[in-house]
């Protein structure tokens, strides 16, 4: 007979946690890891590389050296002078006369008047000057309007000038044999100046800092009329068609310099281009860039100081901040040592060198490229302290 009281004992089935409970553990502990690593970690900016260009403004005030001289009168009296400014002139052409008596001048004013008659050549001349004004005017350069203006002023003037030595070459001869006009001539060929400065006969080996300060610059002009005495500065004459512009530059663009050939510059007074050869030298710590041109001289004798600008192709391609670039030393397959520059890769949780050519670089940013095969692409992420981080170093960003 069975028995009723006996009882049958059924195995208990182990309780299992459901999954949320697991998934929430797990996120728990994610959540912990990363907090640990947040707070005890190093924190690592990044920036994203981007397509850019580095526009360079190259405008400097330059100082004008040229061969010149300046040529005294050895005698006093009234001046009157047969030439404008910026006239080209021959050895032992007279230049001004000084009257000590003011015969002269009468007589030049009584025997011209404001009329000239022009040759078929001077016209041509005139026509030339105004086309050449034409083809290079510019609604932004109006200033080129006056220059104009004065160069056809001159060139009047130059004519009438020969006009009075022509006309009065016997009197002028008689009043200089009477002891009452001298004659100062051009002691050689050049390039006639009506003003002088404080700087004249400043070169390349004299010229100092204290050279650029502009307040410190005292022109004189002469004229018609002006009262010379013996040993005055009658006018300045240039002798060389070559010349020079130095401006002080910074360390970057001089070592930019010493791959350039030549550099193309525009004058800001008139708009005008020109090409230059161009070298650094330094002075007292400081650098200077000279230009060599052989060109426009005339144009711009009359000034010391000139604003220009060196004309260069902007840089373009990877822009990045010059604090994301690093700069190591390796040796190359000869044994040589080579500086090298790169940046690191951050897409991937952890830094990834790699090495970049620098293009160009300003006061922030660079323009790079990739070298050598390496991953950087346009968009990447890379660190934005290069000098903070080393390869392979895990982001906990």
């Amino acid at each position: 007979m069975e028995d009723k009281k006996k009882v049958t004992k059924i195995p208990r089935r182990i309780a299992l946690p459901r999954i949320e409970v697991i998934l929430f553990i797990c996120v728990f502990i994610y959540i912990i890891f990363h907090m640990v690593s947040y707070f005890s970690g190093k924190h690592i900016a990044v920036t994203e590389v981007k397509q850019g260009e580095i526009v360079t403004d190259n405008r400097f005030t330059a100082l004008a050296l040229r061969d010149e001289t300046l040529v005294s009168s050895d005698d006093s009296g009234e001046a009157y002078y047969y030439l404008p400014n910026e006239s080209r002139v021959k050895k032992n052409e007279t230049i001004v006369s000084l009257d000590k008596t003011g015969d002269l001048i009468r007589e030049i004013k009584n025997g011209t008047d404001d009329e000239v008659s022009l040759t078929d050549d001077q016209k041509l001349s005139i026509t030339e000057l105004l086309k050449s004004f034409n083809e290079a005017y510019s609604p932004d350069s109006f200033s080129s309007t006056y220059y104009l203006k004065q160069n056809a002023a001159d060139y009047l003037s130059l004519i009438k000038g020969e006009k009075v030595k022509k006309s009065l070459s016997k009197d002028i001869k008689s009043l200089v044999s009477d002891g009452t006009v001298t004659n100062v001539k051009a002691p050689m060929p050049g390039l006639l100046c009506l003003s002088y400065d404080n700087l004249n006969g400043l070169t390349e080996d004299t010229f100092t800092k204290e050279s650029f300060n502009e307040s410190a610059l005292k022109t004189t002009d002469v004229s018609t009329g002006d009262d010379l005495s013996d040993g005055d500065t009658a006018y300045r004459l240039v002798t060389n068609d070559n010349w020079k512009l130095v401006m002080p530059v910074s360390d970057s663009l001089a070592e930019d310099m010493k791959s350039e050939g030549a550099i193309q510059v525009r004058f800001e007074r008139d708009g005008t281009k020109v090409w230059g050869v161009p070298h650094v030298i330094e002075r007292d710590g400081d650098k200077y860039l000279v230009l060599d041109l052989d060109d426009s001289m005339d144009r711009f004798s009359d000034s010391r100081f000139l604003d220009i600008e060196l004309l260069f192709d902007n840089e373009s391609g990877l822009k990045v901040p010059n604090s994301s670039i690093i700069s190591k030393t390796r040796t190359s397959s000869d044994g040589e040592y080579q500086n090298t520059y790169g940046v690191y890769l951050a897409n991937k949780g952890y830094t990834q060198y790699v090495e970049v050519k620098l293009l160009y670089k300003n006061g922030q940013y660079s323009i790079i490229e990739p070298v050598n095969g390496s991953a950087l692409n346009l968009y990447d992420y890379i660190v934005l302290d290069a000098s903070k981080v080393k390869d392979g170093e895990l982001l906990n960003n």
